[in-house]
């Protein structure tokens, strides 16, 4: 075996087609990062001058000047080779040393336990110790099994298998969502596949989504750049209000309730008034004056946007076998259209067309329980009929001893975090 630095071309044909094929391991992000300021490398292992091993590595400086050498979503690798990993392992710690390395680190694109879609474990389902315990040995250290968002990367996510053909499909998913889906599309909301010319309205809603949610924003130079370095695997969605749909759509829907409302006040003239007709008519009443506001709200909107207007934007990357949402967002005055459900099922109609086999909504919390602050995020993701998936987490290997210092310090940094949330 010999260790070696890969050329582009060489790292990029080993990935395409890999088992743990990411989008975080591919040639365009690292040119990302590259602009950004990270050093990038391509390092593997060669047997009989052909690859066995490949990851891309961003270098960032972290602590006192040393710094970090981060695989994301790991090593492109069979982790049950531990004679590999180990030879990897210490040739990487010679490289990594030379060039002022406090820490390797990596979050192993690799299953740890398969769940249920509400979160529970599967009944006699395997549970993947062997590659944590081999990683241990080999002196990497396990950042443990947590629950919340504080990996560099979701180790918890919501995967939908797309082994059904999709009205098939289609009935796996929670009744809200099906009902969400198609009051969406009824209310005037459109689904359109963005280009560059949509960077600007994308980055514009996206912003506005971070504001309200309070964290930074990506910039609209970002998004260019992640454009121009991973428009081969990025797709972009963008959710639009049609102007004449939504005022058509909202005539009709007041004219259907007044003729139930007609209709209730004939009955109430034939038969005995009961207090289910009373409440029928209140409803019926209530949902008239409704309608009617939201009739003069259609009018002032295609007064104001003849053209329609953009309400959300998801972006999502092709990875391997996944199709991952990875940000999103809506403007907070057009929320009740709930513009997210079409642009989720966009991205799962475009799995299929591109043949991918499963449709990955990413990162979600491990708590399952209602009373949980992030389970809103957990319940629109699991109604469209996916598992939960638990990776293995994140470990880090030690290359200096300032590198418990530092990881004292991001603990407790996290922990902080944490209760603030």
């Amino acid at each position: 075996m010999k260790f070696v630095e890969l050329t582009k071309e060489e790292f990029s044909k080993f990935a395409n087609g890999h088992e743990q094929e990411s989008f975080f391991q591919t040639v365009g992000l690292g040119d990302l990062r590259k602009i950004y300021g990270s050093e990038i490398y391509y390092l593997g292992v060669k047997e009989k001058n052909k690859v066995v091993l490949a990851a891309m590595f961003t270098v960032t400086k972290t602590f006192c000047g040393k710094k970090t050498f981060y695989a994301p979503r790991g090593y492109l690798a069979d982790y049950n080779d531990i004679e590999l990993i180990k030879f990897f392992t210490k040739e990487l710690e010679t490289f990594c040393k030379k060039r002022n390395g406090l820490m390797i680190k990596i979050d192993p694109n690799i299953v740890y336990r398969q769940r249920g879609n509400d979160g529970s474990i599967v009944e006699g389902n395997f549970q993947n110790d062997k590659v944590i315990n081999d990683l241990k040995k080999l002196g990497y250290k396990h950042y443990g099994f947590n629950l919340d968002f504080v990996y560099t990367q979701s180790r918890w996510n919501v995967v939908l298998e797309l082994n059904k053909d999709y009205e098939e499909l289609k009935k796996g998913f929670s009744k809200s969502t099906r009902k969400n889906i198609e009051a969406t599309y009824k209310k005037g909301v459109r689904i359109r596949k963005g280009t560059e010319k949509d960077l600007d309205s994308m980055e514009d809603i996206l912003v506005k989504t971070a504001d309200r949610k309070n964290f930074k924003p990506r910039s609209l130079e970002y998004y260019r750049n992640m454009y121009h370095c991973l428009g081969n695997l990025m797709n972009i969605y963008i959710a639009y209000l049609d102007p004449d749909i939504y005022l058509e759509s909202t005539k009709e829907m007041l004219e259907e309730e007044r003729k139930h409302y007609q209709e209730i006040e004939e009955k109430m003239e034939h038969d005995n008034i009961g207090n289910k007709l009373i409440n029928q008519k209140e409803t019926s009443l209530k949902l008239i004056q409704k309608l009617e506001h939201e009739l003069q709200e259609a009018i002032k909107f295609k007064q104001e946007h003849p053209k329609g207007c953009d309400i959300g934007a998801l972006v999502s990357f092709e990875s391997g076998q996944e199709y991952i949402t990875f940000h999103s967002g809506i403007l907070v005055e057009y929320k009740r259209f709930t513009p997210k459900y079409l642009m989720y099922d966009a991205h799962i109609k475009d799995a299929y067309k591109k043949k991918i086999k499963y449709a990955n909504f990413y990162g979600i919390s491990g708590h399952f329980n209602q009373d949980d602050k992030d389970y809103g995020m957990f319940e629109f993701k699991k109604g469209f009929g996916g598992n939960v998936v638990e990776l293995i987490g994140e470990f880090t290997y030690p290359l200096h001893p300032l590198y418990y210092v530092y990881m004292f310090l991001r603990n407790l940094k996290r922990k902080i975090k944490g209760l603030k949330g």
